[in-house]
């Protein structure tokens, strides 16, 4: 995961630009959210808004895997608009062992079934996640450590539930690259601050990020960003200019695993022959495909 960097005001720009009176419709449908004190509409209309959120992520990057995919016209059939506070339900997230050991505790959520309903139209409990990451993994569930405030306006006056998932977008959340870095083609916590060392755990564990079965393909693309990138890094170091170009291009937000990119840069420069190693064991499994 990176961070997306944009303001309030950039966003409804954007929002503005590409869907005209968008914002006002929603501002009706949430009233009547209010009145019934539930999400409940025959149709919706948040997909409008997805391909600006496709743009600001990397163009069409998925949020919390960095697997990145077509443009708008045909990545948005392969990515969803994620709601980060559930709608309609909040479901509980069944903890896994090792997390119980580390010490994560969840709040059980409201058992009358109930969502965030007043933000199902909120610019900043949107984002764009993969069908794995969303549909298959995400669902309704979202764990917290606090009280669950679902009737709740505004996510950036809701931090106090205290999330184990982080939101990459703008300023709202910590930056997920002070909590998460790679080890190779492995994702690991980074944090010092131990709840934050934490909800790192918790994020890799929750879209089962290391999961060389569940999610062999998304490892398998990790490792190969990480020999690629090994390559271009030595030529860079003799002076290829290209070379150096190419691993610029490569650190961008708009490029696929930026933050296993940037992990593995740093470890180059700090332990170059530790860096050959990963390289050699990342091509290793990408070209087995197993651990």
């Amino acid at each position: 995961m990176i961070r997306y960097d944009i303001t309030p005001t950039e966003l409804q720009t954007l929002i503005d630009a590409r869907v005209p009176g968008w914002r006002a419709r929603t501002k009706t449908r949430t009233d009547s959210f209010r009145d019934l004190g539930k999400y409940q509409e025959d149709s919706s209309i948040w997909s409008e808004v997805k391909p600006v959120f496709m743009e600001i992520q990397g163009r069409s990057k998925c949020c919390f895997c960095e697997k990145k995919y077509e443009d708008s016209k045909l990545g948005r059939y392969e990515l969803d608009i994620e709601h980060f506070r559930p709608k309609g339900n909040v479901r509980h997230w069944t903890l896994a062992s090792n997390l119980a050991k580390e010490g994560v505790m969840l709040t059980a959520p409201d058992p009358g079934r109930r969502g965030y309903y007043l933000l199902t139209y909120h610019l900043w409990n949107y984002a764009v996640a993969c069908k794995s990451c969303n549909s298959a993994l995400k669902k309704d569930y979202f764990p917290i450590s606090a009280r669950y405030d679902l009737d709740g306006t505004n996510p950036w006056n809701m931090k106090g539930e205290k999330p184990w998932l982080i939101y990459p977008i703008g300023q709202l959340d910590n930056d997920p690259e002070d909590v998460i870095d790679f080890y190779g083609y492995l994702a690991r916590s980074k944090a010092t601050d131990h709840h934050l060392k934490l909800r790192g755990v918790v994020t890799i564990t929750f879209f089962s990020l290391n999961d060389a079965i569940l999610r062999k393909e998304l490892l398998k693309d990790r490792a190969l960003v990480i020999i690629v990138l090994y390559r271009l890094l030595l030529k860079a170091k003799n002076g290829d200019q290209d070379s150096t170009t190419s691993v610029s291009e490569m650190l961008k937000p708009t490029s696929r695993h930026t933050n296993c990119a940037r992990s593995f840069k740093r470890l180059f420069e700090f332990d170059e022959v530790e860096a050959a190693e990963i390289a050699e064991l990342s091509e290793q499994f990408y070209l087995s495909g197993s651990p």
